[in-house]
């Protein structure tokens, strides 16, 4: 975070349509009455001619006409409505941003004097401008640096502390998209504009081609597999516990390996003893043989791409990630679980022939 010591800085406080959900009300919120004189006079004495505050701009990047969205998390209201008015403060006790200005992801930090404590609550629409030289500008002459949200508010007997998220604070409300076959691009278009965004999406150089999603799942998987199941249903729970939630397709391949290693014990016996899966997790005591059709059946239960390959003395599970190949196994010493990570095999011997995705006993 660089702290800026530019000569002028302010606020824009913006006064948006009431939150159409009367159920949801805005945490910290406080009583409004007479802020616009509090704020006139205190902002006549610190040097800025200010605008008016009358009508709204109606520039691409501040004028936005959807319904506010909540923030569960967060337990506050982020005021996107139409802006009906606009508060000015300016006067700043300090100011620093993250990030390329007028980028929707920068996040700022500001600090104002109580009197203007009233102005200020969590979710509120706000922008930092600044003045990109010197000299006494008015508002019109000064740049937007941050348009965000207020995300976080505290004070003491002197100052407001207000941190300011991006507009990609919109981005984090969930929302439910229907596509059948739909260029990709209007995919993205789609997710942009549902979080009360204007979008413009350019595809110069990228392929921009028609996704079916009547064959995909909302992770964008093939819609029988979240994968084929294992036909065990111990074995498809324990998958299913291990990816909840994720969706990079590495991160579900190490959550699966580790269920896998945190239920078996390796054993010393020759060939396949237990072909049919969900005996062979009930018995929790496997060889390699025995492991790695256990372990394969569970990647591809996950929805990854999974086959064994017969190394020299063992079998090993190779899964196949973005192009990239990743091996694994239960290798480890008689009645132990294995320690070893995801990504390495006993002997580190990758070398072998494909034998599918299951040994028959």
């Amino acid at each position: 975070m660089a702290e800026n010591s530019l000569s002028k800085a302010g606020l824009e406080v913006y006064v948006t349509e009431p939150v159409e959900d009367p159920n949801v009300t805005a945490i910290g919120n406080v009583n409004m009455t007479g802020t616009a004189n509090m704020v006139g006079d205190i902002g006549k004495s610190s040097g800025f001619t200010f605008g008016t505050s009358s009508e709204t701009e109606e520039d691409e990047e501040e004028t936005t006409t959807t319904s506010s969205n909540t923030d569960p998390s967060k337990n506050f209201v982020l005021q996107n409505g139409k802006i009906l008015s606009i508060d000015y403060v300016g006067e700043l006790f300090s100011d620093s941003f993250e990030s390329d200005y007028k980028d929707i992801s920068s996040n700022s930090s500001v600090s104002v004097p109580i009197e203007y404590l009233n102005l200020f609550f969590k979710g509120k629409k706000i922008a930092l401008k600044k003045a990109w030289q010197n000299g006494i500008l008015n508002w019109e002459h000064m740049e937007t640096a941050i348009l965000g949200f207020i995300t976080e508010l505290t004070w003491n007997k002197d100052k407001v502390d207000i941190k300011i998220s991006g507009m990609d604070k919109l981005l984090e409300a969930e929302a439910d998209l229907e596509f059948t076959q739909t260029k990709r691009s209007e995919v993205v278009k789609a997710i942009i504009e549902a979080a009360g965004l204007k979008a413009k999406v350019d595809v110069t150089g990228l392929i921009d081609d028609v996704i079916d999603f009547s064959t995909k799942s909302s992770s964008g998987s093939d819609e029988e597999g979240s994968g084929e199941s294992t036909g065990s249903a111990s074995i498809d729970e324990a998958v299913n516990k291990a990816i909840k939630g994720k969706k990079d397709p590495l991160d579900k391949a190490k959550a699966i390996d580790k269920a896998f290693k945190n239920h078996v014990f390796y054993s010393y016996y020759w060939d396949v003893h237990h072909p049919n899966l969900d005996e062979a997790w009930k018995n929790a005591h496997l060889n390699c043989a025995d492991g790695a059709n256990v372990l394969c059946a569970m990647f591809i239960k996950g929805g990854l791409n999974a086959v064994i390959l017969h190394v020299p003395e063992h079998y090993i599970v190779k899964v196949t990630i973005k192009g990239k190949a990743y091996f694994t196994d239960n290798a480890a010493s008689d009645g132990q679980h294995t320690t070893r990570p995801f990504g390495e095999v006993w002997r580190g011997n990758t070398s072998g022939s494909v034998v599918g995705t299951k040994i028959p006993g």
